[in-house]
């Protein structure tokens, strides 16, 4: 009894904690937006107020809180209560909780694994027990049922990979965006829990990811039937899955996506201070970065430089023949901008299936001015954030009159 209250008393206190923090961000947020102004012209105080709560949100990457990974993960906890308190009321959604077991890695899979093949091997032997949290969202009347996940013949779905900087986040955390998603295609979401840094080393994220999928597979899915789709880190997961599998998939979808970790394109400089993000500093013991590709204490080496240009890390550099079509949304404000647009121009570049007429089989590009780094899942609704989903929910449905 007396842990229970204890337990209870911890809850309520870490709570009251985000709250408050809540609530002295939009304080400083509106001081700051009524005595000099949006810090980009064209926002308006909903734009500006979105962008300040999400940037709060990521300071637990930033080198000069080096602790704060640790505390902010209480406040992502109860983000999915707090921005509920913040948007408009939305349709019904149902949402079925179930887990997701180790599934055996195939040889043709740690074929194409590269340096990560012999790592892929240990962690899927010590994961043999394991029950991955995950969640199937959706929001449409087309389904008749709230708990069938089985697929109908014609069905498809969405594998979403959440964000976090592989550091952060959860299915819970995005359920006002797996909702928003599911909404937008008619399609049923499936998310899921892979494990974080700094407690799980790269590429235990991606055998994740690889269980997942198989998972939808057992469900019934075609591969054919199943669109990958991701934000940040989460789409940087995507195309590390696709790389490892190459399945033949219906699309991807990925906004903002992490396609290079060296911060040394242009636009880092351009809009530090203005975006959400930090740059990424590999120097830095605390930097997500770090904690993703060693364990705390670890040494820098040669070979962990040697990292940040390998293609599931740093996709940009990847072989992207037979991608498959690909929405990829970005803002004009983000520091990833020159990334993102190397990544989509090498894309079309490689893939000799593209048909630029028709887009078909293309990385279609697709800019929202003076955005910052993932606006679609920001916790106010905006103009610009519809302008974005609409965009979305029109991708989709052009998959469906290509079909």
């Amino acid at each position: 009894m007396a842990e229970d209250a204890l337990s209870s008393a911890t809850t309520a206190t870490q709570w009251l904690t985000a709250v408050a923090s809540l609530i002295m961000v939009c304080t400083v947020s509106t001081t700051r937006y009524l005595l000099f102004g949006p810090v980009m012209a064209s926002w308006d105080y909903q734009t500006q107020l979105s962008r300040d709560l999400i940037r709060h949100l990521n300071e637990g990457s930033s080198p000069e809180q080096p602790f704060s990974m640790f505390v902010n993960r209480a406040s992502h906890a109860y983000w999915p209560s707090i921005s509920r308190l913040l948007q408009r009321p939305s349709n019904t959604q149902h949402a079925r909780r179930f887990t997701i077991p180790a599934y055996p890695l195939d040889d043709a899979s740690l074929g194409r694994a590269g340096i990560w093949a012999p790592k892929l091997v240990d962690i899927a032997r010590s994961s043999v027990d394991m029950h991955m949290y995950a969640e199937c969202v959706y929001a449409s009347p087309d389904h008749a049922s709230p708990t069938d996940m089985h697929p109908g013949p014609r069905d498809r779905a969405i594998l979403y990979f959440h964000g976090g900087a592989y550091v952060a986040g959860s299915a819970e955390q995005y359920r006002g965006v797996l909702t928003r998603l599911s909404r937008v295609s008619g399609m049923r979401v499936y998310a899921f829990n892979y494990r974080l840094a700094p407690e799980s080393q790269y590429p235990t994220q991606l055998y994740d990811a690889f269980c997942a999928f198989r998972h939808l597979r057992e469900l019934g899915y075609a591969e054919q039937s199943i669109i990958f789709a991701g934000d940040s880190a989460g789409g940087n997961l995507a195309l590390a899955l696709w790389q490892l599998l190459h399945p033949e998939l219906s699309a991807m979808l990925l906004l903002s996506p992490r396609v290079d970790v060296t911060s040394i394109r242009p636009s880092w400089k351009r809009f530090f201070g203005i975006d959400v993000l930090n740059s990424y500093d590999i120097e830095n013991p605390f930097s997500s970065i770090r904690q993703l590709l060693l364990p705390p204490g670890a040494k820098l080496t040669s070979g962990t430089l040697d990292m940040l240009e390998d293609p599931f890390i740093a996709p940009v550099h990847a072989n992207l023949t037979d991608i498959p079509t690909t929405l990829v949304q970005v803002g004009t404000a983000e520091m990833m901008l020159d990334d993102i647009r190397d990544f989509v121009q090498r894309a079309n570049a490689q893939n000799s299936n593209c048909d630029i007429s028709s887009r078909s089989n293309c990385v279609q590009l697709q800019t929202f001015p003076d955005m910052f780094h993932v606006f679609q899942a920001g916790p106010i609704d905006t103009r610009i954030q519809q302008q974005a989903w609409e965009s979305i929910g029109a991708f989709i449905e052009s998959l469906d009159n290509a079909s």
